[in-house]
């Protein structure tokens, strides 16, 4: 009888040892996505590169709206956002925000 507790107790230990691992993945899982369309628009163009900056902010706000942030917290979020979006351009894309913003389209994306 005292095996059959031990195994028990041995299961009931793993199970709730696993539980924490199971609800970060599942968090981890569930982590908004966005996509922001620029196959459309011509970035070297002022009025198309702010049109893309609005696309991409609106984006932000929407993926961090979903992590309930407010005030200072989304502000950070809305900004680590925008790190990874110009991370994730290609050096194309970032030389046409680039002649964007020398014509005048003030787009905060391709002042790195």
């Amino acid at each position: 009888m005292s095996k059959l507790v031990s195994r028990v107790a041995a299961i009931a230990a793993l199970a709730l040892a696993a539980t924490p691992i199971i609800g970060l993945t599942a968090a981890h899982a569930e982590e908004p996505t966005a996509r922001i369309a620029v196959g459309d628009l011509k970035l070297s163009n002022p009025a198309d590169a702010r049109q893309f900056a609005k696309r991409v902010d609106m984006a932000a706000r929407k993926a961090c709206d979903a992590y309930g942030n407010r005030a200072i917290a989304n502000r950070a979020c809305v900004a680590d956002f925008k790190t990874d979006v110009r991370d994730a351009l290609s050096e194309q894309q970032m030389a046409e925000l680039r002649t964007a913003n020398r014509a005048g389209a003030r787009v905060a994306l391709a002042s790195n």
